[in-house]
């Protein structure tokens, strides 16, 4: 019997998440996460809005991954949705699992966010979430309830 070589393909390079302002051009991709991530969008349209400015993405190989809305404002600033693509949540950056935790990709967002809106002259960041993890999370970082409130969502295209 001889001996045979096998062929030895080495591993891709890692792959590295960028974070970055979203253009005008990326609604339609803030739209496509929305539907992988099976989040609720109240019948945007993906297409027509500006998103340029107002979004935080994660952007892993040109495909956008995970975002967060932010909207600058002083005294108070606003977080709004954080969506993340399912196979990207709960994850650590070498991809291993953080079993009931929030991932790497929406711990990031949230920390690039809090630090936009206090470089942008916020003195509070106001923000909604019914996620117990991320209720915890907050709270560890300084968040504090600030009462009940209804969530209202209305369309306003014409």
């Amino acid at each position: 019997m001889s001996a045979t070589t096998l062929p030895i393909e080495a591993a891709p390079p890692p792959v590295t998440i960028h974070y970055r302002l979203a253009t005008d051009a990326d609604g339609p991709a803030i739209g496509a996460l929305f539907r992988a991530a099976a989040y609720g969008d109240l019948g945007v349209d993906w297409i027509a809005t500006r998103v340029g400015g107002w979004w935080l993405l994660a952007d892993l190989g040109g495909e956008i991954v995970g975002a967060i809305q932010f909207c600058l404002g002083q005294p108070y600033g606003f977080l709004g949705d954080c969506v993340v693509r399912p196979d990207q949540r709960a994850r650590e950056t070498d991809g291993t699992g953080r079993f009931n935790k929030p991932g790497e990709v929406t711990l990031t967002l949230y920390a690039v966010a809090l630090k936009l809106l206090k470089d942008a002259g916020s003195q509070v960041a106001l923000g909604v979430t019914n996620k117990p993890g991320m209720k915890r999370l907050l709270a560890r970082y300084g968040g504090q309830p600030i009462g009940d409130v209804t969530l209202f969502g209305k369309g306003l295209r014409p």
